[in-house]
């Protein structure tokens, strides 16, 4: 009984690896890619073992063919691996000069400066891809670009829960840096670049055309339909973030699907032959994944239709986990890093789970699509037969949700720590919105040449419609217990961010619910690391308190408020000219922001008991002056530990203070730097007698640099140095003893002071 048994289940694997014999090869190659990626010896010891395993289950060619996929993946992701790390050694070693190559994808930046992947062309690191950085006129894919410059390692995560570039570019093959000296380079854009740029300009400009280019509805548009990311918008990504529909903002394979069966219903409408049908929307699937970036899912997904349309063509019955092994198994050969990237393994393993899990959830649902008991579809009334077969496209929608809802749930715990159970549901809406926008895209589109005024009605109509998406995934995402933050900080603890330019921003958190943010950054480095920085630790601050008005330290005004339920804020002044801090005094109340000013109180309340001590009033009216010499100073009292919040005040604040006689003295220090004058003079290091300073540091621009000789001489005063430059953000924690740590984020380091 027992060998029958077990003959009875090689017998079912037998006929599982028959039918999707493409599929299982291709989940080999991946397990081997994945575990090249930790030890390549490894990798091969599982391409044997998968080969045995193939030869066990199915047969000896079953085996053999197991083996050399995962073999042959496993040793192409290695070479490539070493390849790019290879040239990111040489063109690190070679300093760089005059450097020309072809743009890969259209450059995106703001004012002069863009950034786009590059291909080294002429001279000894040809063929090699870069991030080039240049300056002056954004080139489009295919240009050709050419300027002096040097090349610099890949950028590294400098702050807790920050996104990492360095390791995402690395999955690309990117292998350094290049940024282009000041003087504008030079970009060649050929006849045939050009035409490709004017055709995607067009493409984007039809779908939008007679809607105000700053509207809602122009955003979401452009998101949906090209997967162009709205570049201020955090308010508006936010509800699609928390209801489990952020795929929708970027073009992926669900897209490039509808597309599909956009085009395959219309056709079908037309009396088209599949056979014949297939041969036209084949172009139509590659064309849209072309007009929309070539992005690695929506070229998975176009490439998986191909396969998976093959068969109509050739009368063989189609099968969806097969098509996705084929496409999956020649990634793998061909560049098994891009599995490395999240968006790449949430693709690949929502269409797996859609394909098996499909059939488990239909079970679940078969209730809802059942006809009626002794009721023939015959003798229906076109309301039942119309009943009916809405209950039946709704159990397959919930089908469908429910597998890709489990499929992707773990990954997305794992990548991003987002737990949306409210995305099953409210994906049917926005799911069934999204085929809309895209059927009204793409008619506008075709229509626009010839009766532009047709094309307008229809983007109108299209713009109620992603106004009403909007509105359905702020509504899901405000349902309690619809999302959850996962990667929660339990313990409190203050952490001073490490950003470029002078930006600064620091955030004290509880470990609960309550959060404070001290200074905001800029816009840029707020929406680009501290916001991102602070979800993924499960953090939302609801009070803001801001050291002076400097660009650097607001974050922008309404990004700040938009990104969270700021609730309160401690304004340093009255007046500024600052059109952030004008955004902050008139605009914040109208969003449910109570204004304070530090005039006003003396103590204020924090989380976890501490307390807020103003030590220094700047100035409230003197507009003209300064930012950095119109700076609030702080003291923090935390659980028997004194922190002092100078910011950017230089030496002039620094006497005024003195000048008071009053109490400064504190444990540590968290000082930024004066544009134009010496901070943390001696007389009044004397005065505040600290054990340890964090230190911000920037290489650009110079006066944001921590001098050498600064931090010697601090430290001959034995007061231990925490080099931002060098430690990156810096979280200060109390542990069970007592004692406050300094740990830095990039050279984890861990400074401790023991209480006395």
């Amino acid at each position: 009984m027992r060998w029958t048994f077990k003959l009875a289940r090689r017998g079912h694997a037998a006929n599982l690896m028959g039918r999707q014999p493409l599929f299982f090869a291709a989940l080999v190659a991946s397990a081997c890619v994945l575990t090249a990626g930790l030890d390549g010896v490894w990798a091969q010891v599982l391409a044997v073992a998968a080969g045995l395993a193939g030869w066990w289950l199915g047969n000896g060619r079953t085996g053999a063919s197991w083996w050399l996929c995962g073999l042959v993946a496993a040793g192409v992701f290695s070479w490539r691996t070493e390849s790019r790390d290879a040239d990111e050694r040489g063109l690190l070693a070679s300093g760089g000069g005059m450097m020309e190559g072809r743009v890969m994808k259209d450059g995106k930046g703001g004012g002069d400066f863009w950034r786009a992947p590059v291909i080294l062309s002429g001279g000894p690191h040809a063929g090699v891809k870069v991030w080039w950085e240049g300056k002056g006129k954004s080139p489009v894919a295919g240009s050709r670009v050419r300027a002096e410059g040097s090349f610099g390692p890949l950028p590294v995560p400098r702050n807790p829960g920050e996104f990492d570039p360095a390791a995402w570019l690395r999955c690309q093959g990117v292998a350094a840096v290049f940024r282009a000296s000041h003087i504008t380079g030079e970009v060649e854009t050929g006849t045939g670049a050009a035409f490709g740029a004017a055709i995607r300009q067009g493409f984007r400009s039809a779908v939008t055309d007679g809607l105000a280019e700053d509207s809602q509805a122009v955003e979401v548009i452009r998101a949906v339909v090209i997967g162009e990311q709205p570049p201020d918008a955090e308010e508006l990504i936010a509800p699609f973030r928390n209801s489990g529909t952020l795929h929708a903002f970027s073009v992926s394979g669900m897209h490039v699907g509808m597309v599909a069966l956009i085009g395959w219903f219309v056709l079908g409408a037309c009396g088209m032959p599949r056979r014949w049908a297939v041969l036209v929307l084949l172009p139509l699937i590659f064309g849209y994944s072309w007009l929309t970036g070539n992005s690695p899912p929506a070229v998975r997904s176009a490439w998986m239709a191909a396969v998976f349309l093959a068969a109509f063509v050739t009368r063989r019955r189609p099968d969806l986990l097969n098509s996705l092994g084929a496409v999956l198994l020649v990634g793998m050969l061909w560049d098994g890093r891009l599995l490395f990237l999240p968006g790449v393994q949430l693709s690949y393993f929502v269409v797996a789970a859609i394909a098996v899990g499909a059939d488990w959830t239909r079970s679940w649902f078969s209730w809802l699509a059942k006809p009626e008991l002794y009721l023939p579809l015959g003798v229906m009334t076109g309301w039942q037969r119309f009943w009916l077969r809405s209950r039946q496209k709704l159990a397959t929608s919930l089908e469908v949700s429910v597998a890709a809802a489990i499929g992707s749930t773990p990954l997305t715990v794992y990548h991003f720590g987002l737990l949306t159970p409210v995305s099953i549901v409210s994906n049917l809406f926005i799911s069934w919105l999204i085929l809309i926008m895209l059927c009204g895209a793409l008619f506008s589109a075709a229509v626009h040449p010839f009766v532009p005024g047709v094309a307008r009605m229809v983007n109108g109509l299209n713009g109620k419609v992603a106004d009403l998406c909007v509105s359905i995934a702020k509504g899901f995402s405000a349902i309690p217990g619809g999302h959850y933050q996962l990667r929660q900080e339990t313990e409190p603890f203050l952490l001073v961010y490490d950003l470029e330019r002078g930006a600064g921003a620091a955030c004290f958190s509880d470990g609960g619910s309550g959060a404070v943010m001290f200074d905001c950054a800029d816009r840029y480095h707020f929406r680009r690391s501290v916001a991102p920085s602070l979800r993924r630790l499960g953090v939302a601050p609801d009070s803001v308190v801001l050291s002076h008005p400097d660009g650097g330290h607001l974050g922008g005004g309404d990004a700040v408020w938009s990104a969270f339920p700021i609730k309160q804020a401690v304004l340093p002044v009255e007046k500024s000219r600052s059109p952030a801090f004008r955004a902050w005094l008139d605009d914040s109340p109208a969003h449910g922001v109570k204004l304070l000013h530090v005039a006003d109180f003396k103590n204020l309340p924090l989380p976890d008991g501490a307390t807020l001590e103003v030590i220094h009033v700047p100035a409230p009216r003197s507009q003209n002056a300064r930012a950095d010499d119109r700076v609030a100073v702080f003291r923090m009292h935390w659980r028997g530990w004194k922190l002092l919040f100078t910011s950017d005040a230089g030496m002039n604040t620094e006497m005024a203070i003195l000048d008071q006689k009053q109490d400064v003295e504190a444990d540590v220090i968290i000082a930024g730097h004066h544009r134009g004058n010496v901070m943390l003079c001696d007389a009044f290091l004397a005065a505040v007698k600290p054990r340890a300073i964090v230190a911000s540091h920037a290489d650009f621009p110079f006066a944001e640099a921590l001098r050498p000789q600064t931090v010697a001489s601090w430290r001959s005063q034995g007061i231990k140095v925490v080099h931002q430059g060098e430690a990156g953000g810096v979280t200060l924690r109390v542990d069970d003893d007592g004692n406050l740590r300094l740990e830095g984020f990039v050279d984890r380091s861990a400074t401790v002071l023991e209480r006395r």
